[in-house]
């Protein structure tokens, strides 16, 4: 290794002339040799092969960053000392593990590297790790950096996004003050580019971080120097910035005449970007060119389109969504009669469909009905969105209908009328719903008769917040007797529900329910449990809460901490401990030498191919599990159960309810590669709850960056992608693992 010849080096021994001539030639050969091998990497053409080169010659240093990475565990120094290291690949890596990991006693050290590194990449690094870990101490020295004329653009830029995510945590909100967020804000401001002017990729990226940041902090100031970045000449910049705009929660409306201009960009996802935020301000201006956007050439422009006229909620808007709705609709039949194979392979039309159903039944406009009776059973089973449109307009003829076809869904047509009935609120709905969850409950799982596939567990949820929604007699006690369900994430559901219901007797129900879901194989109970225990704040609800700090789970021993803050009963951060992850020292090395690899992975739909390129060097631990279960066909078979036109499409549930996961969970790692159109990322239920769901973007999505880990990116059958509908098949997942890269 080259680290152990390094320090083996010494000097001459002191003995005769001849020696010492000898040791000179070879300390001389040597010299040209290293000489050598430095200019052949200057020479490189890339930063990455030199970082690639370093992870070959010195893989047990990887290998160990990885595993703490993964314990959650900075090891007392050892982790913060490789900041120190003679390689700065390796100085860059410890930054990115030590901002990962989020232990605040490492933002000392980050802030030294961030300051005084001579590497470039590891200042970039240690100023994205801050924005990791979170810490408010780090403002000012971010905000130093920002504001320094001697530093490099991309430092700035990672300081910018720094600046961003910490000062948009509401606990660092209330330590830092009014007048310093309005500091932040200034500062953030300040970098943004002028309009007009070309931008090289180092200004585009700091213009794009601080336009994110700015976004993350939400004041009001920002309306206007954002309203302005929509005239960049960069595309891109300018549906960040309409992106922004519809996501700052503040009033946007002096921004609506730029807006309605960029619904003429050239470029679709400024369009598409551009009409979401108008739809936001809920300007009348706006309808009459919205109602011109339906007819957008990209179907993602045509789908922010429904919604925002449904948000701004102007009746104007109800004849030219239903015509679209009838032309899509005719287009849906006619492709399903082409030929045989078309019947199963449904058409992307389903998509936009559903965002009509939507948009009507948020317009509450009778006019819709006759559309929403059409689609429904021309899409061959119940959509929620479909119920929940018939079930706000139709009144109490919808809960009669479903109180006479109940027994013919499936469990996912029973979710779907659960959220129609919800939205129902009659007293119909009322009479229907609790029968409706007695007869699933009494026929879910019992041997092998139709009722029982039909009636799943997987419906009880939601059968269970219509009956708290619609208040139905007797509903806390319906709630309180599911804490012992069979089912986990019944259990949670009922724990969540109860929150709502506190009296002693629910409070001794969800300790017993807590003590229940210690032998839970997933945590989803136990979490859900002492969040809904917490409420109560009593010695009795502390108790049992403090219990939690004994759990094998690492993320239940967190969730105690930070429920014990909230209840103020103390800070037990030290009983948080390391993940006892299950992996020894054979599981990271194998998972370091896969770093210098190129991976693909092709996942075959009834769609056609998606292609993939994974990130090993990103996100070693998440690709890693991807491949794990690619190869035993863990992804066979399982559907594409979440799809969000212009948003992403989302699968790998092996329930199918986007609750189920492999029976793990991994943790997150977060990097610096952006949720751009094409990337593949991690789905959570909050930080390190990684395990089989991944989801595709159809778009540019900055505020998902810094949160979910991209750790692929698609390399051909985009198109693919945007035909997926809710319900499309996942054939199976192919891997496949060249050589080293050279």
């Amino acid at each position: 290794m080259r680290d152990a010849e390094w320090a083996m080096e010494s000097g001459p021994s002191d003995t005769t002339s001849w020696l010492r001539r000898e040791w000179m030639v070879m300390k001389m050969n040597r010299l040209i040799l290293i000489c050598l091998c430095l200019a052949v990497i200057v020479c490189a053409p890339a930063n990455a092969q030199s970082k690639r080169a370093d992870m070959v010659s010195a893989p047990a240093i990887y290998a160990r960053i990885i595993q703490l990475e993964d314990e959650r565990n900075l090891n007392g120094d050892e982790l913060i000392g490789l900041l120190k290291h003679r390689s700065a690949a390796v100085r860059e890596r410890a930054a990115l593990a030590i901002g990962r990991i989020g232990d605040k006693r490492g933002a000392n050290a980050l802030i030294a590297a961030m300051r005084e590194d001579k590497d470039h990449s590891v200042r970039v690094m240690a100023a994205f790790a801050l924005g990791e870990i979170e810490d408010a101490q780090a403002i000012h020295p971010l905000l130093d950096v920002l504001n320094s004329s001697k530093e490099s653009l991309v430092v700035l830029a990672r300081a910018a996004e720094a600046l961003g995510k910490i000062a948009s945590i509401q606990a660092n909100n209330e330590k830092l003050g009014q007048a310093t967020l309005d500091t932040i804000s200034q500062s953030l401001i300040k970098q943004l580019s002028v309009a007009d002017a070309a931008l090289s990729a180092d200004r585009k990226l700091l213009t794009s971080l601080t336009i994110t940041a700015l976004m993350r902090l939400r004041n009001p100031a920002s309306v206007e120097p954002l309203t302005r970045q929509l005239k960049s000449k960069d595309a891109e910049i300018r549906a960040q910035a309409a992106n922004a705009l519809a996501r700052l929660r503040q009033p946007i409306n002096s921004a609506t005449p730029a807006l309605i201009e960029a619904l003429n960009d050239s470029d679709a996802n400024v369009r598409a970007n551009a009409v979401r935020a108008l739809g936001v301000s809920k300007d009348a201006r706006a309808v009459e060119p919205l109602i011109k956007s339906l007819d957008d050439r990209s179907e993602q422009a045509q789908a922010n389109t429904i919604r925002a006229l449904a948000a701004i909620n102007d009746k104007r808007a109800v004849e030219p969504i239903i015509k679209l709705g009838e032309r899509l609709l005719a287009q849906h039949k006619a492709r399903l009669e082409e030929t045989d194979r078309e019947k199963f392979v449904r058409p992307p039309t389903i998509n936009l469909l559903l965002e009509i159903a939507t948009a009507i039944g948020t317009l509450r406009d009778r006019r819709g009905l006759d559309l929403l009776n059409d689609i429904r059973p021309s899409l061959g089973e119940h959509h929620p969105e479909v119920e929940i449109a018939l079930g706000r307009i139709e009144d109490d003829n919808y809960s009669m209908r479903m109180r006479h076809e109940a027994g013919l869904f499936y469990w996912r047509g029973m979710v779907a009328i659960a959220q129609g009935l919800a939205a129902n609120q009659t007293e119909h709905a009322r009479l229907t719903t609790a029968p409706l969850l007695e007869m699933v409950d009494k026929n879910a799982g019992v041997g092998n008769t139709p009722e029982s596939k039909m009636f799943d567990a997987r419906s009880i949820p939601e059968l269970l917040r219509a009956v708290v929604k619609l208040k139905v007699e007797g509903a806390e006690g319906i709630v309180r007797r599911k804490l012992a369900h069979q089912d986990v994430i019944v259990r949670a559901t009922a724990a969540t529900l109860l929150e709502d219901f506190q009296n002693d007797q629910n409070l001794s129900a969800l300790v017993s329910a807590f003590a229940l879901a210690k032998t839970d194989g997933a945590n989803d109970a136990k979490l859900a449990t002492l969040t809904a225990i917490s409420k109560y704040k009593s010695p009795q609800a502390i108790a049992a809460v403090k219990s939690a700090l004994a759990d094998q789970d690492h993320l239940v021993r967190r969730h105690a901490v930070d429920l014990l803050k909230q209840m103020g009963a103390g800070d037990f951060s030290d009983r948080i401990g390391i993940v006892q992850t299950g992996h020894d020292k054979l599981f990271y090395q194998r998972v370091a030498a896969r770093l210098n690899k190129k991976i693909t992975a092709t996942i075959h739909t009834d769609k056609g191919q998606i292609k993939l390129e994974l990130f090993p060097q990103d996100a070693p631990i998440t690709v890693d599990s991807f491949i794990a279960l690619a190869r035993k066909g863990y992804f066979n078979n399982l559907t594409f159960h979440r799809v969000v036109p212009n948003f992403v499409i989302q699968g790998g549930d092996p329930r199918g309810d986007g609750e189920g996961g492999p029976g793990y969970q991994i943790r997150c790692e977060i990097n610096t590669r952006p949720y751009t159109r094409g990337a593949v990322g991690m789905a959570l239920s909050g930080k390190d709850t990684g395990g089989s769901q991944f989801f595709i973007t159809h778009s540019p999505q900055p505020h998902l960056d810094g949160g979910y880990t991209v750790f692929g990116h698609v390399t051909s059958g985009m198109e693919v992608v945007e035909r997926i509908a809710r319900g499309d098949l996942i054939k199976r997942v192919e891997i496949v693992e060249s050589s080293n890269r050279p």
